[in-house]
């Protein structure tokens, strides 16, 4: 077996995939994923490439071929030559690093959590008009570290983001992300009226836009807890907190809070 890094055009990544004979199907959301790191730059080469067998079988690297096609750009790979033929079976068989399990490594902490709030942000950054399912939800891990680096301060809407849960039946890492969101374009002191009227809801009249949105939650809540197979949209939730934060900051008495999967996501307003 020989191996050496090579720059693997378009057309190289297709003369090669004619040689995929034995691999497993294409996923698109991963050759998206793939796609989007290489036209972004963001492709690095590493121990895992593409592989080819001693008798001229692609065995590894469908995905990242593909995505060289799909992005249009020439990217460098490590490429081995010569592999064995018996070791297809053993291909992929570890357990992959997920956000988690990177974000742990760099020392952070309530990784899950954090793993889940960072991915919401940059759906909210790069996906606001799609649904945040299937392909569209796929986020690298590299993605995750990028929007943490560019976002350090979501870190301390964990704790926010459990507190939320816990009042309003919010999903925590919604909670977390979206709170960190209105953080972004609006000064701390302006925002704890809203975070308080959110949690506690004492006092507040009837059309103001934080009493309806944890209302809202909480009904919703109630609901879903007797409903095993509905799974809690992410997207819809974060939809609901920004909708009911702009009409609040904008002081505007609500007597119906909505906000449908299909609609765009709200831009964030200023107190």
């Amino acid at each position: 077996m020989r191996s050496r890094v090579q720059k693997i055009t378009p057309d190289k990544a297709s003369e090669l995939l004619e040689c995929n004979t034995s691999n497993r199907p294409l996923s698109r959301s991963v050759v998206q994923s793939f796609a989007e790191a290489m036209k972004r730059g963001d492709w690095k080469v590493t121990h895992q490439g593409v592989a080819v067998d001693t008798n001229g079988v692609l065995v590894d690297g469908q995905h990242r071929l593909a995505a060289v096609i799909e992005a249009g750009v020439s990217v460098e790979m490590t490429v081995f030559m010569d592999v064995p033929a018996d070791t297809f079976d053993v291909l992929d068989t570890g357990k992959k690093r997920n956000a988690a399990d990177v974000l742990a490594i760099e020392g952070e902490k309530s990784t899950m959590q954090l793993a889940s709030m960072v991915r919401t942000v940059w759906l909210y950054d790069n996906r606001p008009d799609l649904t945040w399912a299937g392909g569209n939800a796929s986020v690298t891990n590299h993605q995750i570290l990028e929007t943490l680096e560019r976002n350090p301060k979501i870190r301390d809407f964990v704790v926010l983001g459990d507190q939320l849960s816990q009042e309003v039946g919010m999903i925590k890492s919604a909670a977390g992300a979206a709170s960190y969101l209105v953080s972004r374009v609006n000064l701390p002191n302006k925002l704890q009226p809203w975070f308080d009227g959110v949690i506690d809801g004492a006092g507040l009249k009837r059309g103001d836009a934080r009493l309806k949105f944890r209302n809202l939650m909480l009904n919703m809540a109630r609901r879903q807890a007797g409903e095993v197979r509905r799974r809690r949209d992410t997207r819809e939730h974060v939809g609901l907190y920004l909708t009911a934060f702009n009409a609040w900051a904008a002081k505007e008495p609500v007597s119906r809070l909505q906000y449908s999967a299909r609609s765009p996501m709200p831009a964030i307003a200023k107190v």
